[in-house]
Order: C-alpha cells, then sequence, then structure tokens
C-alpha cells in the first residue's frame, strides 16, 4: 500500500469556503392548518438591541389611543428600541417547500410602555440604565411592538395571528460576527452589519455596530414583556418571552459613537415611523444576547497518521 506524501495531519484547509447564492422565486400555494400553541419556542437566538431616549410627548401619541402609557426614565424622557435578530425554530413538521425548520431575521422598532389602567401598580423612577440590567421587578413594563420587519412567512403569519403584531414581510442583507462567520480583517472583528429591505427592493434602514474597545457588563432583564394590541377587543397584549441566559449591555459614553442609523427611500410606514420616534438621536445603550452553541465539529485531520 502506497502512502500519500504530506507535510503533517492537516489536509489543505481553503481560506474561503465558495457556498452557492440562488435568486430564487415562488409560488404560493394554498395555507395548510397547524395546532397553536400557548408557547412558542426557539432553538438559537442573535439578537442586538440599540436603546435611544425619545421625548414623552412624541412616544405617547403612539401608544394612548392602544390604551397603552409610555414609560417615563427621567426627565420626560421614555425609550425606544431597535430589536434586530437572527433566529432558529424546530416546528416539528414539514413537508416539500417548507422543511420544518425556520431560520428567519426581523427588526423590532419598540417603545417602552404599560397598560394604562395597571398605572397605579406600575414602579416609578426606573432609571434606563437600571432597567437595562435589572429589569422591571413587576413585569408590567414592556416592548410595544410599533413594527416587525421579518423575512420569514411563517415567522410572519403566527406573529400575526398568534400575538397580534404588526408584522410584514421584508428581506435582509447582513454581515453578523459569530462561530462560522468570524471577521479576521484588522477593525473589523466585532462589525456587525445589516440592512432591512423592502419587497420593492428599497431600503428601510441600514444599521451598522462598531464594538471595538467597548466593554459590557451582564445583566438579567428576563422575563421581557412584549405588548400588543388586539383590535377586536381594543385592549394591550401582553406575552412573556424569557431569554433563557444573562445579556451583555454597553453602556458607556463611546456607545453614541458606536452606531451609524440611516435611513433608506422605501416608503414604508416603518421606516417614517423610525424617523420620528429616533430621527437623528444617538443611542445611550446597546445591549446583545447569544444563545450558546450545542455542538462544534473540528476541521478534518489525516485519520491514517
Amino acid at each position: 500500500m502506497s502512502s500519500v506524501p504530506t507535510s503533517g495531519p492537516l489536509p489543505a484547509f481553503p481560506k474561503k469556503t465558495l457556498i452557492p447564492v440562488f435568486q430564487t422565486t415562488s409560488k404560493k400555494l394554498k395555507d395548510i392548518p397547524v395546532d397553536s400553541a400557548l408557547s412558542f419556542y426557539y432553538a438559537g437566538i442573535s439578537a442586538i438591541w440599540l436603546w435611544y431616549r425619545a421625548p414623552m410627548d412624541v412616544l405617547r401619541a403612539y401608544v394612548e389611543p392602544l390604551g397603552m402609557t409610555p414609560y417615563d426614565f427621567g426627565d420626560g424622557q421614555g425609550a425606544v428600541n431597535i430589536n434586530f435578530f437572527n433566529a432558529v425554530c424546530f416546528y416539528g413538521s414539514g413537508q416539500p417547500g417548507n422543511q420544518g425548520l425556520g431560520g428567519f431575521s426581523e427588526t423590532e422598532i419598540n417603545v417602552m410602555a404599560y397598560a394604562t389602567k395597571v398605572a397605579a401598580n406600575v414602579p416609578t423612577k426606573i432609571k434606563l440604565e437600571d432597567y437595562l440590567i435589572s429589569g422591571d421587578p413587576t413585569k408590567r413594563i414592556g416592548n410595544y411592538r410599533v413594527w416587525v420587519a421579518c423575512d420569514d412567512a411563517v415567522a410572519v403569519a403566527c406573529g400575526i395571528q398568534v400575538f397580534m403584531e404588526n408584522k410584514f414581510l421584508v428581506a435582509y442583507d447582513y454581515d453578523i460576527p459569530g462561530p462560522n462567520n468570524r471577521h479576521t480583517k484588522p477593525g473589523t472583528e466585532f462589525t456587525y452589519d445589516w440592512t432591512c429591505v423592502d419587497t420593492d427592493g428599497a431600503s428601510i434602514y441600514r444599521a451598522t455596530l462598531k464594538l471595538d474597545g467597548l466593554s459590557c457588563v451582564p445583566g438579567n432583564v428576563s422575563e421581557v414583556i412584549d405588548l400588543s394590541f388586539d383590535k377586536a377587543s381594543r385592549r394591550p397584549v401582553g406575552s412573556r418571552r424569557n431569554y433563557l441566559g444573562l445579556f451583555d449591555t454597553y453602556l458607556q459614553p463611546q456607545v453614541s459613537s458606536a452606531v451609524t442609523l440611516k435611513y433608506g427611500k422605501s416608503e414604508n410606514a416603518m421606516r417614517h415611523d423610525m424617523q420620528k420616534l429616533i430621527g437623528k438621536s444617538t443611542p445611550v445603550a446597546i445591549q446583545m444576547y447569544k444563545s450558546p452553541t450545542c455542538i462544534a465539529e473540528a476541521a478534518g485531520y489525516y485519520a491514517d497518521l
């Protein structure tokens, strides 16, 4: 048996891996009914939260007609956040055209608020910095989802029907560092970049985040309360989202220059509302949550050595 010449135990490893990219079109078939559940489970998630202060009078216009009140974090300022995340879920059933595995990206545009009828039981004088580290112990303050922009039709359908979200279909172009996407170019190791694209191809917004040189503190904000509005009963609705781990929170003054937010040319209502709620404001905090990986497979080696 002849041996294969080698300089060591590792085969030649490519510096770049070529992956196929397809431009696809699809034809919608019939809807199929699936059982609804009182809980929805994520298999993995990577979430980025950008936090901004906003005047209370601006926020009231969005939530008071819905039976909610924006939370005052001090000095007549409430809070708005952009929550962009990549997630994956196992649906447990599938068929051709629907693999039963949901990988999707979303943007939530949130106003921090609470149901007006429980105002007497809402804690007062919580500073935004304290909220981001420890949350609201009473779990009455939550994220009213003004808009949710998602790139998966199944997630859009479930969000609208089960969680009463203002949810719609978009596309994303993003480059997020992670275990399978190391940014090795100097100066980009901690750079996050994503663009939300409307169905007509126009950009709704683009965000670039550079965490180089910033340090974070751990915090527990679970359960996160998500707020929606039931149009049938005209009542605010809350749901509880448990992140099974700690958030990394960035509160340094340098946070204000770590984010570049640009609005696109789309005429989508979310783009207009982002400009009304955030405008040219700079962020006051950044939060990150990444669920841990469950399997790691190392590169190949010559097993016959």
